[in-house]
């Protein structure tokens, strides 16, 4: 709906329904804002994909990952599948604002973890926002015993964030081949079962995300520690 049809809602609706006295424009002002307010109380997204942009990770989850992970969600769930992917390159810490919407109106995050995601102020900051969303939750007696993350390791386990080590996470890194010809090997049905278990999970945590709350924090990249700002260098 764009704002001119908004707004001949808005003057059906008070032509209608509201009496002489109060059909003005202030009423009509009102219930205009009351449908956009209405439209931004509530989830958008199911998924949000957060990824590192680096060359590995971005063709792989273009060409190989997100149609696969979309067929097998669009076959499971009762509606068509909404899930936010960005391949904005990040600059600098500042973000774009619909990225943060999106995040804020996401249902549950799938974070493809690698190295390079530890160091991108960008994926800490969307991975630390739902953990905030998990503790605020916590304090309002919502426990999410399942989380809001689901973890994909992509490659190389050691070099992750402490946190991100001591969580359970599904291991792709013997699946995560970025090339055309990938489609073309054995590998490809490992990895189509592999994604189809994924779809499967991440149904079960959509329906049992919670109610959406215009509170859940969002966290400013600035403020994040990266594994490139906390590795401390040997002293020569």
């Amino acid at each position: 709906m764009n704002a001119r049809q908004e707004r001949q809602l808005s003057d059906c609706f008070i032509s209608r329904y509201l009496s002489p006295v109060v059909a003005h424009r202030s009423a009509i002002h009102i219930f205009y804002l009351s449908i956009r307010i209405c439209r931004l109380v509530s989830y958008v997204w199911d998924v949000f994909l957060s990824y590192p942009r680096s060359q590995q990770v971005l063709p792989w989850i273009e060409r190989h990952f997100l149609p696969m992970f979309y067929g097998h969600l669009e076959g499971i769930l009762p509606h068509k599948p909404q899930i936010f992917v960005d391949s904005a390159q990040p600059t600098g810490v500042q973000w774009p604002q619909h990225i943060q919407t999106a995040l804020l109106r996401s249902r549950v995050m799938v974070a493809v973890w690698t190295p390079p995601y530890f160091r991108s102020a960008w994926c800490m900051a969307e991975w630390e926002s739902m953990l905030e969303r998990e503790a605020f939750l916590a304090r309002e007696g919502i426990p999410h015993p399942d989380g809001l993350v689901y973890p994909l390791v992509f490659s190389d386990g050691k070099n992750f964030d402490p946190r991100a080590k001591k969580t359970q996470s599904r291991d792709l890194s013997k699946l995560n081949y970025h090339h055309e010809c990938f489609r073309d090997s054995l590998k490809y049905l490992d990895f189509d079962d592999a994604v189809r278990t994924i779809a499967d999970e991440i149904e079960d945590r959509i329906i049992a995300a919670p109610e959406w709350n215009p509170h859940f924090p969002i966290v400013d990249p600035a403020g994040v520690a990266t594994q490139s700002s906390t590795i401390k260098l040997p002293r020569i």
